[in-house]
């Protein structure tokens, strides 16, 4: 009421004087006609200060302006680290198009080696480096924004992104002085159809082959990395709209040179593949995406190869190894198919938090297995198909 009382007074000093009162009530003034001149010289500039004051007492509150989130890097998948603040002076600027992801092994064997190296090339002002990096332990990094350009296969800079998976070659001693070069092939671990290949060639045609790709090897990816590989390439080819089943071969004497060009490039390469590189160095990943996409199909074949011998009277003990190999197989499929899901991570996270496994850590060890053991399991699938 004192507010209101004070209100009035700065609108109109005049009415501020208490009015005469008859028996004990206020006396109203007659109400007489204002002009414009009158009414606008009835309040002072002081006194509409005061007004103000008083108004702005009982205005609402001012709801704060909603703070901007800065804008994701292109890329930035759920998952995926973002480290472009550090390393995002790496790109050379953007890239015009995206028409294939070719594939990189870093040369060192922790990712921190692989950071060190990038920070050297930022203070050098080089942007030799790939967009993405998967760590020893599978996890994924954003380097630059995946429409970043950046120096990572040449030729094919302006029109394809890199990913980058740690580890280092091995290198081969071609004089056989400890060991033949072919035991030394043997006791790699090198993807299976990369192994084969190498170890069909005459003991001449191993040895110029090695010698060619610059006496060194890359052996096979973790299971860990084969996880974030698929799920980011199957990332990257739903946003640009690539096909996971283009993958490049090998060319002549397993060489990369002039083996594509940037208009016939396959949607996913081997970095030997399009460059002459060492041996193996983006094959290990090619062959996992290729074997990966079968696997739905084999997991069907092998349901129905099953069901034919049932029909054919095939006896239980007979079909018992195949069963469970197959029930473990398809339930392993329903866990990769929620591997990314959000409620799945979160159920994930509850159960860890709570520290009580439930059915998401289930189906999370089946993922962890699937893919530690993953040529194994092919090949089990494999064996029942037959």
């Amino acid at each position: 009421m004192q507010l209101l009382q004070k209100l009035a007074s700065a609108l109109n000093p005049q009415t501020s004087k208490k009015p005469e009162t008859v028996s004990g009530h206020a006396q109203h003034p007659v109400a007489q006609p204002v002009t414009s001149q009158q009414h606008t010289g009835t309040t002072s500039g002081a006194a509409n200060q005061e007004a103000a004051k008083v108004l702005g007492h009982f205005a609402d509150p001012k709801t704060p302006a909603a703070k901007k989130e800065p804008a994701k890097p292109a890329g930035l998948y759920p998952g995926v680290t973002d480290l472009t603040g550090t390393y995002g002076k790496l790109a050379a600027g953007t890239r015009s198009e995206t028409n294939g992801v070719v594939l990189h092994r870093t040369e060192t064997p922790t990712a921190q080696g692989a950071l060190n190296a990038y920070n050297q090339r930022i203070k050098n002002g080089d942007h030799v480096g790939a967009q993405y990096l998967i760590d020893e332990a599978g996890k994924t990094d954003l380097i630059a924004p995946a429409d970043s350009l950046m120096y990572h296969a040449k030729g094919f800079n302006s029109s394809a992104l890199g990913i980058e998976v740690v580890g280092p070659g091995v290198h081969l001693d071609r004089s056989g002085k400890d060991k033949s070069l072919r035991d030394q092939v043997t006791d790699l671990n090198l993807s299976p159809e990369l192994e084969s290949r190498l170890l069909g060639y005459s003991d001449k045609q191993l040895n110029n082959v090695v010698k060619w790709n610059g006496d060194t090897i890359y052996e096979d990816i973790s299971g860990k990395q084969k996880r974030a590989v698929w799920n980011l390439t199957n990332q990257l080819a739903q946003t640009y709209n690539l096909d996971m089943s283009s993958l490049s071969k090998h060319g002549k004497d397993e060489s990369g040179s002039n083996n594509y060009t940037p208009q016939t490039m396959p949607d996913f390469s081997a970095h030997e593949h399009i460059n002459p590189k060492a041996l193996g160095e983006g094959e290990a990943m090619t062959e996992f995406l290729a074997a990966r996409q079968q696997y739905p199909h084999l997991v069907e074949s092998a349901a129905a190869q099953l069901e034919k011998l049932k029909a054919s009277g095939a006896s239980p003990e007979a079909l018992q190894q195949k069963m469970a190999i197959l029930q473990r197989e398809q339930e392993t499929l329903g866990a990769l198919n929620l591997d990314g899901n959000q409620q799945e991570q979160a159920l994930l996270l509850q159960e860890q938090k709570s520290g009580k496994p439930g059915e998401a850590t289930h189906r999370e060890q089946l993922r962890t297995d699937y893919y530690d053991d993953f040529y194994d399991r092919m090949a089990e699938l494999k064996g029942i198909t037959k």
